[in-house]
């Protein structure tokens, strides 16, 4: 397994199927992924709104999972780092730090990587019907690698589906499927009940199939091409 607390930045990883390499003579600064989702990187964003783990799904990871490690519930510990002047919110994470330091974004982005695919097969799997089983043995694989108190999954149907999930969401959090997950499965968007700010946050929750989760024709296309219908505003 590879070293959880290094930042998730390099592209060296020997997990990582693909990425995207940034060089050190071309910092993108504030147009980088890191300048809003790494722990230290010196921008307005991180320092007074760092990135957070739902407290829903943070309570679903199981107390021996080293991935829990990734984030702080409580808001205090200072082995989290945060640039100069930072403020600590409960659930702030560590995943994702910059490999330059609080003075640079870059870092290189992952787009493929091996604990995808076992969390791709064990759904396949599962939703496949019949393949119970397998599923669970695909999960196991991994969620083991994570946890060393993991066991073989026993369960069936929905509940080995729900539980899959939930592995995906702890593996993947922050490399941004979440979104598209919730859109292949026609879910809604539902942030009541955990760590969520209304007045920041300002929408809580989007029904399945809602327009919201479509995005807008850009007007340049719809100017150039006379067959286009934008969708629903």
């Amino acid at each position: 397994m590879h070293n959880i607390y290094r930042g998730f930045n390099n592209f060296d990883n020997h997990e990582w199927m693909w990425g995207s390499r940034q060089v050190s003579d071309q910092n993108t600064y504030f147009y980088s992924f890191f300048a809003y989702m790494s722990a230290d990187f010196n921008s307005t964003i991180i320092r007074t709104d760092p990135r957070a783990i739902n407290s829903a799904l943070y309570n679903a990871i199981s107390a021996t999972d080293v991935r829990k490690s990734l984030w702080d519930p409580t808001g205090t510990n200072t082995a989290f780092p945060t640039p100069p002047g930072g403020s600590r919110f409960p659930y702030m994470n560590r995943k994702f730090l910059s490999g330059g330091g609080s003075g640079s974004s870059i870092g290189d982005v992952p787009i493929m990587r091996v604990a995808e695919m076992y969390l791709i097969e064990a759904e396949a799997r599962a939703r496949a019907g019949g393949q119970d089983a397998a599923a669970a043995s695909v999960l196991f694989t991994l969620a083991k690698q994570r946890d060393p108190n993991y066991v073989l999954s026993t369960n069936t149907g929905q509940a080995l589906i729900d539980e899959i999930m939930i592995q995906r969401r702890a593996e993947l959090w922050g490399e941004g499927f979440r979104f598209y997950d919730l859109k292949r499965l026609n879910l809604p968007l539902n942030r009541t009940g955990a760590n969520h700010n209304a007045a920041v946050a300002t929408t809580m929750s989007v029904p399945a199939g809602d327009k919201q989760w479509e995005f807008l024709i850009p007007r340049t296309e719809l100017n150039s091409n006379s067959a286009s219908v934008q969708n629903p505003l």
